[in-house]
């Protein structure tokens, strides 16, 4: 017969709790990410982006007119020029397991566009299962005297955090010329699975 002590049992315990703690990862979405993706303007593309340290990512890009793209160059991810005078957009949809890190450097090159309606827009949610926001960041850009403006945006998951699953991201021009640019220099993701 034999006789299993309580010390036993929480020693055991405790040894397969320490065998199931989560596995982090980390990946930059980078200048070299966007080989990735196609330069296509007119139609929405799902990449499963290859990461090299966990399955792949599903990451949806769709443009609203957009003239020009460009993925992978200029030492960003990706950069986009509008149609001329339009209210065009575009927005990045990716989906990851249980972020506990996000870091992001957009930035915007010639907004001719004076006062606050007519500035460019970044909008960022990080959001849980049922698609609840759990922290969102919505602002013009902060122009200099060239009328650029750049944002680094950083998050750590708190203690009471609902479990984000997704990243949106939306730039939104405001009648720009088709020399201005939004662009994500890159995105950075750490999560736990």
């Amino acid at each position: 017969i034999s006789v299993v002590t309580l010390s036993g049992i929480k020693n055991h315990l405790s040894f397969l709790q320490l065998k199931a703690d989560p596995t982090g990862h980390s990946f930059v979405f980078n200048a070299a990410t966007g080989s990735q993706f196609e330069n296509t303007t007119g139609v929405s593309q799902t990449v499963y982006v290859t990461t090299g340290v966990s399955d792949p990512i599903q990451t949806t890009f769709r443009p609203v007119l957009i003239n020009s793209l460009a993925f992978g160059q200029n030492g960003r991810f990706v950069e986009a020029h509008p149609v001329a005078n339009a209210s065009a957009k575009y927005s990045l949809k990716i989906g990851i397991n249980n972020l506990t890190h996000f870091e992001i450097d957009v930035g915007v090159a010639n907004d001719v566009n004076d006062g606050l309606d007519g500035k460019d827009v970044y909008e960022i949610e990080l959001r849980d299962a049922d698609y609840h926001i759990v922290k969102d960041w919505t602002s013009n850009f902060k122009l200099d005297g060239n009328k650029n403006g750049t944002e680094h945006i950083v998050w750590d998951k708190g203690v009471d955090d609902n479990t984000v699953v997704w990243v949106l991201v939306n730039l939104y021009f405001e009648e720009d010329p088709a020399n201005s640019s939004l662009y994500v220099e890159s995105l950075s993701l750490t999560w736990e699975c």
